[in-house]
């Protein structure tokens, strides 16, 4: 691995199906943690989220970026992590996390200067 992908930020997409279609209680489960989590996460290189709701309200997408791989590795070590994942199974039906690369943003993205 160069060290400049070492050094990208690390950023997934990460879709959630609720349990028995329950997206609000998902959705206020995911919104109250982030927000509880977030002093600490930062600590360890969390960068910020993004929240969706797919327009057919079947998923829950969340869009989240690390400043590396290694601090996202780091940040799902610790037991606030782990807790939070314990916390969440029994809201989610299934879940798909796909790490991705940066590669353009374009008009009012918060990434558009950050062209590689």
């Amino acid at each position: 691995m160069t060290d400049r992908h070492r050094q990208s930020p690390y950023i997934s997409i990460n879709t959630f199906t609720a349990v028995g279609g329950d997206i609000d209680a998902l959705t206020a489960f995911q919104i109250a943690e982030m927000r509880d989590m977030s002093d600490e996460a930062t600590a360890y290189g969390w960068l910020g989220n993004e929240v969706y709701r797919s327009r057919d309200g079947a998923s829950l997408i969340v869009v989240t970026r690390f400043r590396s791989a290694e601090a996202r590795e780091s940040w799902a070590q610790t037991d606030r992590f782990r807790h939070h994942v314990d916390d969440l199974a029994p809201l989610i039906e299934d879940v798909t996390s796909v790490p991705v690369t940066f590669l353009a943003a374009h008009g009012d993205s918060p990434l558009a200067g950050d062209q590689r």
